[in-house]
């Protein structure tokens, strides 16, 4: 197996990850057509990607830790997750929204009532928008 079909399986199981089915479930009602418009995708990101960049991110995410620089952040902070993200689930919240407290982050806390899993913020996006339109312009109105 090459380095692209090896990242069309890594790409087409993180889509199935994200909760990508849910989305094309609409558009693709059968199993067969869904599972080939996945590996389309899949294909297309892999024969653009470069397969170092998996290994810069992997290594960024074994050796960094942001919670000792929270205390640096001076904006304003809008938080939001998916309900059904399974990579960064609601669950984490309690634990990032605290950190981001104790570090003196004036930090906000939105959830997604999402089917869509980590793809919510984009699929959904009217869901959370008032809230962001809401959060940015609260923004504009400091000086």
């Amino acid at each position: 197996m090459g380095v692209v079909d090896t990242l069309v399986d890594l790409r087409e199981n993180t889509l199935r990850s994200y909760g990508i089915e849910e989305d094309l479930k609409k558009t693709f009602p059968e199993r067969t057509l869904r599972d080939a418009e996945i590996r389309k995708s899949a294909r297309i990101w892999a024969e653009g990607f470069d397969a170092n960049s998996l290994l810069a991110l992997g290594g960024a995410m074994m050796r960094f830790d942001p919670r000792p620089k929270l205390a640096s952040i001076r904006s304003k902070v809008l938080f939001v997750l998916s309900r059904t993200d399974a990579h960064f689930p609601p669950s984490i919240a309690p634990g990032v929204m605290a950190a981001l407290k104790e570090a003196g982050v004036d930090a906000r806390y939105f959830e997604i009532d999402s089917e869509h899993g980590h793809l919510a913020s984009g699929l959904d996006a009217a869901k959370w928008e008032p809230t962001l339109r809401r959060f940015l312009s609260e923004l504009q109105t400091v000086t």
